[in-house]
Parts: C-alpha cells; structure tokens; sequence
C-alpha cells in the first residue's frame, strides 16, 4: 500500500472501548453501528461530514468482520475503501 497519509484516511470500525485501549496514530474511530447510519435520514448528515469522500478510506478492526461489512455499506455510498487483514487486540 502506497504510505502517502494524504491519499488515505484510517477508520477504525471497533468499539470506542476498544479504540481507546489501543490504536493506530492519527486513525479516526467510528463504531461499525455508526457506520451503518451513514446516508440515512436519522444521521441527519453529523456521520457523513466525519468520512472525506477524496480519500481512500482504510477500514480496519479486530478480526476484520466488522471492516468487511463496513467496506460493503460505504461503497454502497460512493467512498473509496480498502480493508486491511491487520489484527488488532486489546491487552
């Protein structure tokens, strides 16, 4: 993956719990819950203000479930993604 931080933006799909205990430097955190709601009337925009749309988005988490099914909602909605495979575990 190209490491130039101005094409990529790092979403990190855990749990705020999790994100707290551990993350990736300069990632953004926002629950898969969160996700889901993007592009629909109850988010009233607040969500989709929060994920740029000229970025390409790297979603990760846990296990990488949450990343996939995340991945599928956002291009649905026109956002660049690409999931990693990394694992991230809270101590």
């Amino acid at each position: 993956m190209n490491t130039n931080k101005k094409e990529y933006f790092f979403l990190d799909i855990r749990e705020e719990e999790e994100f707290i205990q551990d993350f990736i430097p300069n990632s953004f955190n926002m629950p898969l819950r969160k996700v889901l709601s993007v592009g629909y009337g109850f988010s009233s925009g607040f969500w989709e203000q929060m994920i740029p749309k000229n970025k390409v988005l790297v979603l990760y988490c846990s296990t990488g479930k949450r990343a996939r099914i995340a991945e599928q909602a956002l291009k649905e909605k026109d956002y660049k993604t690409k999931r990693q495979q990394w694992e991230i575990y809270s101590s």
